[in-house]
């Protein structure tokens, strides 16, 4: 039976970054079961859409990369244009902010994303992680006060911490209700 201790990560002080901790400790056990839910998957499962328009897990994942680098390295600090933020994206992740194909009015899957498998997948989520990862273990529970002006109202680290953490777990809910849809389809073997 696995153990539900939830450690600190390395490199953080459980005296000033408790919460801080917790939070990139949630990030982490979230990741490893993404991880391990990905695990086997053929190119075309990442790239499957159940009808036109709708994500596909490849695109899940690298959405949910980018909005963690978005929120925690990229949203405290970052006052450039869309240009810029993209080329940061670029040279983060390997993809620019819109290449997860993610659109208000849904889209095809994106070009940038096709023919990945599960290790690129993986290494993506990873780099996205590490990146996230150095910011956090500067951030101290103090910080978490501390407000951004944003286009639609102003945000407190604290809530960046939270939504980041939801969002990983909704997109993650979300893929597993596709790899379900995929077995449906006969395009998955029955688990």
């Amino acid at each position: 039976m696995p153990d539900h201790l939830l450690s600190i990560p390395p490199g953080f002080d459980p005296g000033t970054q408790s919460v801080v901790a917790t939070f990139a400790a949630g990030l982490d056990d979230q990741l490893r079961r993404l991880e391990a839910a990905l695990e086997g998957l053929p190119v075309a499962a990442f790239e499957w859409q159940s009808a036109p328009g709708m994500n596909s897990i490849g695109m899940l994942v690298a959405h949910m990369a980018l909005v963690e680098v978005w929120w925690i390295r990229l949203a405290p600090v970052v006052t450039d244009s869309f240009q810029e933020t993209d080329e940061r994206f670029r040279d983060l992740l390997g993809i620019g902010a819109n290449d997860d194909g993610i659109t208000e009015s849904g889209s095809a899957f994106p070009p940038a994303l096709r023919g990945k498998g599960a290790a690129e997948y993986v290494a993506l989520l990873r780099t996205a992680r590490a990146s996230i990862g150095e910011v956090l273990r500067g951030w101290t529970d103090a910080d978490l006060s501390r407000v951004i002006a944003r286009p639609r109202g102003p945000v407190s680290w604290r809530w960046i911490l939270y939504h980041v953490l939801e969002h990983f777990a909704g997109h993650f809910g979300q893929v597993l209700l596709i790899k379900h849809q995929l077995r449906d389809a006969g395009l998955l073997p029955a688990s």
